[in-house]
Order: C-alpha cells, then sequence, then structure tokens
C-alpha cells in the first residue's frame, strides 16, 4: 500500500507572512492539528503542529507573522522531512521512526504538496498491512488465506503459476542477502508489471510466488508463464550488471472440478519438474500428466 492510498489530500497551508493571530484562528476554527507552511510554488517548508501553540505564545517579544515565529522557535533552520506520495507506508513508519515524528507532508515528482500522513492514519490502515509482504510490497500467504473463499465461488477458470528464483541461495552467498533482496524486489516488480492488474501477485514463501490468472486456460496459462520468464530474464541490476537472475515456472489450471489447494499443489510439482529439466524454463501440469513429474533426478 501506498503513502498516496491513505494520506490527507484537503490540508490548511499557510506561508511565511501569514499573521499569528490567522494562524491561531486556523486551529481553533477548523479543529486541525496541524498547519502545512508553504512557499508560492505551493512546496512544503515547515509545518506547525498544535503542541507548538503554547510555546509560539511564550515567545518574547511577541512575533507578528509564521516567519518571525519559526526563526523564534528555532524551526526556520531545520529541514523539514517530507515523503513521495509513491513510497510505500513501510517507508514512511521508517521515517517516523528515525525522526521521531508523526506527520509527513507527502509531495509529488516535483515536491508540491500533495497531502499529509500522520502514524495515526497508519494505525488505521493496519489490518490491511498484514495481508502485504513488507520487501516486495505484494501480497502475502496470508492474503491468499483471505480470497481462497470467495475464489472457490468463482464459475470460471483460474490458472495458477508457481514461479522460484534459480540458484537464490547462491546468489545470497555471492553477493550478500542486501543484494538477494534488491533481487527479490526486481522480480516482484517484474511480475507485477506483466501481468493484468486484476490478477494476482503473492509472495508465497522465500524466493517463490503464486501468480494467479482469471479467465485463463491452461494454454494461456503456458504463454503467460513464458513471458513472465523472458522478462525476468531480462532484468539487470545497475550495480550487477552481470548478475544473471532466472527463474523457474510450474503451471497449472482450476476450472471447479478440484480443490483450489490442489492446484496450487499441481503447479508447485509442475515447478520442480521445471527444476529436473534445468530451470529457467515453464512446466504445465494436469492430473493426467502428473504422474511421469517426478522420474527425473533434481539437480540443485
Amino acid at each position: 500500500m501506498l503513502v498516496e492510498n491513505i494520506m490527507i489530500k484537503n490540508l490548511v497551508t499557510i506561508n511565511p507572512e501569514t499573521n499569528i493571530v490567522d494562524l491561531i484562528y486556523n486551529f481553533i476554527d477548523k479543529e486541525i492539528g496541524s498547519v502545512l507552511v508553504v512557499n508560492q510554488k505551493h512546496e512544503p517548508i515547515h509545518i506547525i503542529t498544535l503542541r507548538d501553540l503554547p510555546k509560539i505564545f511564550l515567545v518574547s517579544p511577541a512575533p507578528n507573522t509564521v516567519s518571525e515565529a519559526l526563526q523564534a522557535l528555532g524551526k526556520d533552520k531545520k529541514t523539514l522531512i517530507t515523503i513521495n506520495g509513491e513510497s510505500s507506508l513501510f517507508e514512511a513508519i521508517t521515517l517516523m521512526h528515525r525522526f521521531n515524528i508523526s506527520h509527513l507532508p507527502v509531495v509529488d515528482n516535483t515536491y508540491k504538496l500533495i497531502g499529509m500522513v500522520s502514524l495515526k492514519d497508519i494505525i488505521k490502515s493496519m489490518p490491511n498491512l498484514i495481508y502485504i509482504d513488507h520487501l516486495t510490497e505484494l501480497n502475502n500467504r496470508l492474503y491468499l488465506d483471505l480470497i481462497l473463499p470467495k475464489i472457490m465461488k468463482t464459475q470460471s477458470s483460474i490458472g495458477f503459476l508457481m514461479i522460484d528464483i534459480d540458484n537464490f541461495k547462491n546468489i545470497n552467498d555471492t553477493y550478500g542477502h542486501l543484494i538477494g533482496d534488491e533481487v527479490l524486489k526486481a522480480v516482484a516488480t517484474t511480475l507485477r508489471k506483466n501481468v493484468k492488474i486484476s490478477d494476482e501477485v503473492i509472495r508465497y514463501g522465500g524466493e517463490e510466488f503464486l501468480v494467479m490468472l482469471y479467465r485463463c486456460d491452461l494454454e494461456k496459462v503456458k504463454m503467460v508463464g513464458e513471458r513472465l520468464r523472458q522478462r525476468v530474464e531480462e532484468i539487470k541490476l545497475e550495480k550487477y550488471p552481470d548478475l544473471k537472475i532466472t527463474v523457474s515456472i510450474g503451471g497449472s489450471e482450476y476450472n471447479g472440478e478440484k480443490e483450489i489447494m490442489e492446484c496450487i499443489s499441481l503447479a508447485d510439482q509442475a515447478l520442480y519438474k521445471a527444476k529436473r529439466l534445468g530451470k529457467n524454463r515453464v512446466e504445465v501440469l494436469t492430473l493426467e500428466n502428473k504422474g511421469n513429474c517426478c522420474e527425473i533426478p533434481l539437480t540443485l
């Protein structure tokens, strides 16, 4: 989930030359907890919270403008911490923890103010956060459990792709876990960008992903799987252009004749068949042809 999905958009903004009396009435009349100070380009430069008001009242001589109040409080020299609207809620929480703040002005790519996110807003969204994998920002296994009852009622076919990053342990051992995390994020982004927005991409566990393709028969499952395999193979990490990233993919189809988890298990068996046949390939299985999938020795 992104910051822009939960941020408050209707903000009260003032400029540095706003009169202190007007500032106070903004808090009283609009019953708000903070006010954003912006420049002529509508770029955020400071934030004044309700807790700042008593400090402003104690300034002597009394300031006439917001600019004078900020200067007296020493806020004019501080850099305002902001966050881009396309950042994740996990990034927002990290910033709040690091700088001990509870509000973050939200900006677009040109640094224009577009909203505000608070710790309270994030806490309200927590029930949804438990279904998100914090590293890849994909849905997680809990999300699969959540949607399974709904899926089982569907009348149309669903394609399943079980996807595993090849030689991932070797990547971690050779390049380190931080680069391993970058590989996971790059693969997750590639998968999400190359399926329909209505399809599901889930981090199933470790380096394994589950893609659910709605209204998709077995032929299309293999076609989409091959496209995803090719797109992943094209991934290049900027600092490690020679690092080869590939995936093995197993596919199956749900058409209402068998259990959902049986279809996922079938896709998993097809994945291991792809591993046994040399990796970086796509294999699909049906109940009829799964019998010989384990006869080929697995090469690690």
